[in-house]
């Protein structure tokens, strides 16, 4: 029985042993569990995992995250301005080229009327603004200057002055539609408005109102541009001068509406709608009636085939069959005691109009040279002498 019963613990004893291990088995093995734990999360972390990552890096991603979408919405933001841009620079280009090609137009020295091409030109820009830029101040304008004084698109240039009324091509446009209009008490104010812009300078105010006294009595005056039409009308409504003057513009004779003015005041016009040299002929001709005056600043083409009517009359030529028996007298009374000569006398500066005094002077000379009047002789030839000392300075650039 005792021999049983140490076999069974020889037997047992080992088993409980081995199935206990030792303390310092188990610290290795928590030590290992601890170790894969941290191959997880550093492996989880090296994978770009957020949910395991530390949250130092979470706010970085996140931070980096933003950044980006910042940039891309700043980005985005220059994109509208560059476009802004780039059509802003459209729309400055067409309207500048739109310019051109109607200063072009009015250089023509054969006709006021543009010419086929150049009309087809300015309405495809006029087009290209609508597209572009409707609500600008170009547009309108472009859209009323391009129909040429139509008054039919007068509502255009009113819209050009209320968005932009300091802008001296809209100034003088606006004017026109007031005026062709009948409104001559606005017309005079935004004259003066112009005046005082400088867009009418004292040289031309001065050089227009010889103009009106170069002309007789109830005479008609047909001018050519912007600087003998405005003027002439400064000084009429503004200082009263010449009021018994009709100053026809033969810009404006463009205008469907101001041909039927004058056509209502008793002038006879030509059938074709062009305004050009033999259109101008052909009014003359028809009016001659009308002691017609012609502005020295229109072209020589449109002088030229009626020549032989043409007679000095102080800065305008007077159109007759003959020379009117009053002329001579006339131009003396005009040289030594009505025109300001601006520009001509000592100390003031020099005027671009001098050359067009020449034909009256030249006058004055053959009258005094047939007189034997020598002290008139002597006056006479200084102040040509003096005006082609100016032409000649101003040719050199002095």
């Amino acid at each position: 029985m005792k021999r049983i019963f140490l076999l069974y613990l020889m037997l047992v004893f080992p088993l409980i042993f081995w199935a206990q291990p030792p303390q310092s088995k188990k610290e290795t093995n928590v030590q290992m569990n601890a170790g894969n734990y941290n191959m997880q999360m550093n492996q989880s972390t090296e994978n770009g995992l957020l949910n395991n990552a530390p949250e130092s890096e979470e706010n970085t991603l996140i931070k980096a995250d933003s950044t980006y979408f910042k940039l891309k919405s700043i980005e985005q933001e220059d994109l509208y301005k560059l476009e802004e841009r780039s059509s802003v620079d459209q729309q400055t280009q067409t309207f500048r080229s739109f310019s051109v090609v109607r200063q072009k137009s009015k250089m023509n020295s054969f006709q006021r009327t543009p010419m086929q091409a150049e009309q087809m030109e300015m309405d495809a820009k006029v087009m290209q603004l609508k597209q572009l830029a409707p609500n600008s101040w170009e547009y309108p304008l472009a859209y009323y200057s391009a129909g040429n004084y139509n008054l039919d698109r007068g509502a255009a240039i009113q819209q050009a002055f209320e968005l932009n009324s300091e802008n001296s091509d809209i100034q003088k446009q606006y004017f026109s539609f007031q005026y062709i209009s009948g409104d001559t008490l606005n017309a005079a104010n935004t004259l003066s408005t112009m005046t005082l812009d400088g867009s009418i300078g004292l040289d031309v105010e001065r050089y227009t109102s010889d103009v009106l006294l170069s002309c007789s009595a109830n005479s008609t005056l047909i001018t050519h541009g912007f600087e003998d039409s405005y003027g002439c009308l400064f000084n009429q409504f503004n200082h009263q001068q010449s009021t018994d003057v009709r100053i026809i513009s033969l810009d404006f004779m463009q205008s469907p509406q101001y041909r039927a003015e004058m056509s209502r005041l008793g002038y006879k016009l030509p059938k074709s709608t062009k305004i050009d040299v033999a259109y101008l002929n052909q009014f003359c001709f028809l009016n001659a009636d009308k002691n017609i005056h012609l502005s020295m600043t229109l072209p020589r083409t449109y002088l030229e085939q009626m020549s032989k009517k043409l007679y000095p009359s102080g800065l305008t030529f007077q159109y007759a069959d003959s020379q009117p028996i009053d002329l001579p007298e006339r131009q003396q009374n005009l040289w030594f005691y009505q025109l300001t000569k601006y520009g001509l006398n000592e100390g003031e500066q020099k005027t671009k109009f001098a050359p067009n005094y020449l034909p009256m002077l030249y006058m004055l000379l053959r009258k005094y040279e047939n007189e034997g009047d020598e002290n008139q002789l002597r006056q006479i030839r200084e102040s040509i002498n003096r005006i082609q000392v100016k032409q000649i300075n101003k040719k050199a650039g002095n």
